[in-house]
């Protein structure tokens, strides 16, 4: 069975919003050299830039932190609120 012939602008999906989120300090060290760790498809963020260097988008794949310090390697979860 084929699927209903839906309108071009049901087919195209929506880039999401540029990633906006404060980069923060660490908590151990207090560097700003801090990396976010993002759920998400990287091809679907390659259209909206990818965001800024120091954000990853890591895919379904996550490593059980979203934030890494480049200076002195600490890893945590940053406060939801």
């Amino acid at each position: 069975m084929e699927p209903p012939d839906l309108p071009r602008e049901a087919r195209v999906l929506e880039p999401e919003e540029p990633y906006d989120a404060v980069r923060g300090t660490c908590p151990r060290c207090g560097s700003a050299d801090v990396l976010h760790l993002v759920i998400g498809m990287p091809a679907a963020r390659d259209d909206v830039g990818g965001g800024p260097d120091w954000v990853r988008w890591v895919g379904c794949v996550h490593p059980g932190h979203d934030r890494e310090c480049r200076s002195c390697g600490a890893h945590w979860v940053a406060a939801r609120g």
